[in-house]
């Protein structure tokens, strides 16, 4: 999406102050004034265009301002509004069929697999497959199918990305939880997860648990599996903390889950994040929910899950820098992050000393080497990324003096 030229970021403010009255499943008819109010307001509208894609909030843009305010946006808007929702239907659309075949598949070979986040969890927030922007398809298989699985999605056309050596693809399938399976071009991608979070970022809750507790939904008119709603919940505010939750819809997201869900077993989810080591990440998301949207969440519950407000601080000063934060976290800022929302320091320490150590993508384009020598990527590993920091400190020094 071309940015345009944009105003500086302190005069946004009616902008910012749209995308966060939009930012939900349905307009209240004071929601729906206050979006005309702004509408009527000068608005840098490539801004306001570019800053909802990079948050994933066009196709709620789209659906709230041609609903109540279609007679003051300029028509050029409005038509481009109009072909980004259609292009993101048709991938919608295409992503869907094209994840369906691969369940299928898998489940007529007898893997159990779970599709989440994407159009299933649109369908369960939002009511609507074409409401978040198109990414990929997520699965989810037990890791001692993963051979198989591969070997299934590479009948279909799909390709591992990228092709690693045997002991880089037994190091990444201990120490990650998913890699890409790309056809199309790189239009098609799947993830394929056997894990729901990487070492380096602690989080205790095991597939097989949540594989135990899948619950069938519909998807296009075909019954598949997905996460219950006590875990949706609490993957998605892990999947919220490990990115820093720069994304505005991860957030909104979470929020109308909880709103549409209304059998959720709150006792089970604060259990199950305490079984997780994850009460304090449960608590950051349950407090941006309650920060961003009109979603109430027991007291009872957020005061068993962060008594002392810490999460609830830190929520605030998120919705502060929403609009500023840089996405490209520094690996420094993340630890640091870490040591705040993790419930116990150690898992953040590890979480830290496993970010510095074990190798990844980067490292094995970076160097080749035999695969006798694999160890070396752990010392290699280091090596480089403090070299990379150096030279990003030093140009962010000269840009500055």
């Amino acid at each position: 999406m071309n940015l345009g030229k944009l105003k500086n970021l302190a005069d946004q403010g009616s902008e910012n102050k749209l995308l966060l009255t939009v930012a939900r499943r349905e307009l209240d008819p004071r929601g729906s004034i206050e979006v005309r109010e702004l509408v009527n307001e000068p608005l840098d509208w490539d801004y306001l265009l570019a800053t909802a894609f990079g948050h994933g909030l066009l196709p709620l843009l789209h659906k709230h301002l041609s609903t109540v305010a279609t007679d003051l946006v300029p028509a050029h808007v409005l038509a481009r509004l109009k072909r980004e929702s259609v292009a993101n239907s048709q991938s919608v659309l295409h992503l869907i069929a094209k994840q369906l075949k691969a369940y299928r598949l898998l489940k007529d070979h007898g893997i159990r697999s779970a599709i989440f986040k994407g159009a299933v969890l649109a369908q369960m927030a939002y009511g609507e497959v074409s409401l978040r922007q198109a990414g990929d398809i997520d699965l989810l298989i037990d890791r001692g199918n993963f051979a198989e699985a591969r070997s299934l999605l590479e009948s279909l056309g799909y390709e591992m990305a990228p092709q690693l050596t045997k002991p880089q693809l037994a190091s990444h399938l201990a120490f990650h939880c998913e890699i890409p399976f790309m056809r199309d071009e790189w239009f098609t991608i799947i993830d394929l997860h056997w894990g729901l979070a990487p070492r380096s970022f602690v989080f205790a809750l095991e597939t097989d648990e949540v594989m135990s507790r899948l619950q069938p939904v519909t998807l296009a008119g075909t019954t598949i599996e997905t996460f219950c709603d006590e875990d949706m919940v609490l993957y998605q505010s892990m999947h919220g903390a490990k990115h820093l939750w720069h994304r505005l819809e991860w957030i909104i997201s979470l929020a109308e889950l909880v709103r549409a869900s209304t059998n959720i077993d709150w006792d089970v989810v604060v259990q199950r994040a305490e079984d997780a080591h994850a009460k304090r990440i449960l608590a950051l998301g349950l407090r941006l929910v309650e920060e961003f949207s009109d979603v109430e969440v027991e007291t009872r519950i957020l005061k068993s899950v962060d008594p002392e407000g810490v999460m609830k601080r830190m929520a605030t000063l998120i919705k502060d820098q929403i609009f500023t934060q840089s996405h490209n976290i520094e690996s420094k800022q993340s630890n640091l992050y870490n040591f705040k929302i993790m419930d116990r320091k150690r898992d953040a320490l590890v979480s830290a000393l496993r970010a510095l150590f074990v190798p990844t993508f980067p490292d094995w384009e970076a160097l080749t080497l035999p695969s006798k020598l694999h160890p070396l990527y752990y010392a290699f590993r280091p090596v480089r990324l403090s070299k990379t920091y150096l030279w990003y400190f030093l140009m962010r020094g000269h840009r500055r003096s």
